[in-house]
């Protein structure tokens, strides 16, 4: 399929030698679930990309994602595929929405359609996504047909209880992209990109009721990434003989691909008799980066490396009679370290030489980010027969990203330290009209992360060099003060689930 994007930005062109930095990524874009903590990926530059993602029905999507230690019967089946047991009714649900990134930056609409139910022992669960994003930055070398760009999305889970209280699933999401919102912005300078690839995730889930209301689960997962960049540059040079701009163009192809491993375990119970419930959780991830674009002119062979994250959460809920609460705290540790090789022999500054293949450049970052997030809700009943009842959910969640660079440059004989931080907010709000035949959500959520409000396009400043950037979540190694503005993400969704009786 033929895939395109339009770079925006200015100041991120400008090219170093082969010595610049590596970078590794991983999260939204390698696993497209908004989930609490089954993949943990870094993120060094606020890139607004969530949205394009947002794709799966849920029950829960106004209480600010505080889900550890409360159930979200729609979201469920798709995050741990050995939930797909607990449906006790088979359903049909679209998820029409909108998603809109401020200044431009991108944005689409997206068609979800799917179903599931349970026959005896087994159940099971599909969605088909079809997803129109808007192209970013300027658009004034697009042909019509290249104005927008069409993603598709395929998941489904098939589980068993193999006991009354044990249940086992498989769950599989493929996607077959020609755009991932915000990649524009990392190849400043470029007046055109054509991005084509797949995206591929795993999960293998175990769930056990180990007493009255306890549940513990268990599960696998495994993401690959495979996305490939095709950017143009232009420039205009002047001939003095001739008296004329000449234009000139240069092609770079860039191959992202990325691997993810990880376990993750949740488990809840009751605590007293006032319809409090407690959770934890514990996920750990190993992120391989087997090839990632190179973003400087020189086509330079290097091993990216590898990423360590783990996380760590407790969640708290309370249900009485229609009125519920949640609220969840995180802590994702994360350790990468990635490094450039040199192509050719290459001179040290002062005397010396570091041989073909060894390392010229080293980076190592270091995360501590926290996730903080609640909500409330309440349920009205309509008719006096309780067969109609109305809802609203409100809901917050802060993201804090706190790392650490640490850059030694073999070449030039430097070492530098680095540090970035910022907050992403996160309201949300949720309405429900529930009857015996039909279910209708409605939620509008908003990520606001620096320069929130801002309606302009972000700013690079300091960053002679260039950003090495794979295709999953973000982890960039900058060449100097960063200075960027993310904007306002802002998601309309209606949900409609209709039962099978």
């Amino acid at each position: 399929m033929k895939r395109s994007l339009v770079s925006a930005g200015d100041a991120i062109a400008g090219v170093l030698n082969p010595i610049v930095f590596v970078a590794i990524c991983c999260g939204v874009l390698a696993v497209p679930i908004e989930s609490p903590a089954q993949v943990v990926t870094p993120k060094t530059l606020p890139v607004l990309q969530a949205g394009q993602f947002d794709m799966f029905p849920s029950a829960l999507a106004g209480m600010g994602g505080a889900t550890i230690a409360m159930d979200d019967s729609l979201l469920d089946p798709f995050v741990n595929p050995a939930k797909a047991t607990r449906i006790r009714a088979g359903h049909l649900f679209s998820a029409p929405y909108f998603h809109d990134i401020s200044g431009g930056r991108g944005g689409g609409r997206s068609l979800p359609m799917g179903g599931g139910g349970s026959w005896g022992d087994w159940s099971a669960t599909g969605l088909f996504t079809f997803q129109q994003l808007d192209r970013a930055g300027p658009t004034w070398n697009l042909s019509t047909s290249d104005l927008s760009a069409f993603n598709q999305y395929v998941a489904g889970t098939i589980a068993r209880r193999l006991t009354p209280s044990v249940s086992v699933g498989l769950g599989v999401q493929l996607a077959a992209l020609d755009a991932i919102d915000g990649v524009d912005l990392l190849y400043g300078g470029s007046d055109r990109i054509e991005q084509s690839g797949e995206l591929a995730d795993f999960r293998l889930g175990l769930t056990k009721e180990t007493g009255p209301d306890r549940h513990l689960e268990v599960m696998l997962v495994h993401s690959r990434t495979d996305m490939r960049h095709d950017v143009r540059f232009t420039t205009w040079l002047w001939d003095p003989v001739a008296r004329t701009s000449i234009q000139e163009q240069r092609m770079e192809y860039n191959q992202d691909r990325t691997h993810i491993w990880g376990v993750h375990s949740e488990f809840s119970r009751p605590v007293g008799s006032e319809g409090w419930r407690l959770g934890w959780l514990g996920t750990v991830n190993r992120l391989s980066h087997p090839k990632i674009p190179n973003y400087v002119i020189q086509n330079i062979p290097r091993d990216p490396g590898t990423t360590y994250s783990f996380n760590a959460g407790v969640g708290v809920s309370r249900t009485v009679a229609r009125t519920s609460f949640a609220a969840d705290l995180i802590f994702e540790p994360m350790f990468a370290d990635t490094w450039a090789d040199a192509a050719n022999d290459t001179a040290i500054v002062g005397g010396g030489t570091i041989p073909a293949g060894e390392k010229t450049v080293e980076n190592t970052f270091r995360f501590n980010n926290v996730k903080l997030r609640f909500g409330a809700g309440r349920d009205f009943v309509v008719r006096y027969d309780s067969s109609a009842i109305f809802g609203y959910q409100l809901g917050l969640g802060a993201h804090a990203i706190n790392y650490r660079l640490q850059q030694a440059n073999h070449v030039q004989r430097t070492f530098r330290t680095q540090r970035e931080k910022w907050i992403e907010w996160s309201p949300t709000l949720g309405l429900r009209l529930r009857s015996p035949g039909l279910d209708m959500l409605y939620n509008f959520s908003l990520i606001c992360g620096p320069g929130c409000g801002d309606g302009g396009q972000p700013v690079f400043v300091n960053t002679p060099g260039a950003f090495d950037l794979a295709a999953a979540g973000i982890i960039v190694a900058p060449s100097g003060e960063l200075f960027m503005q993310s904007g306002t993400l802002k998601i309309h969704k209606l949900t409609i689930v209709v039962p099978i009786r």
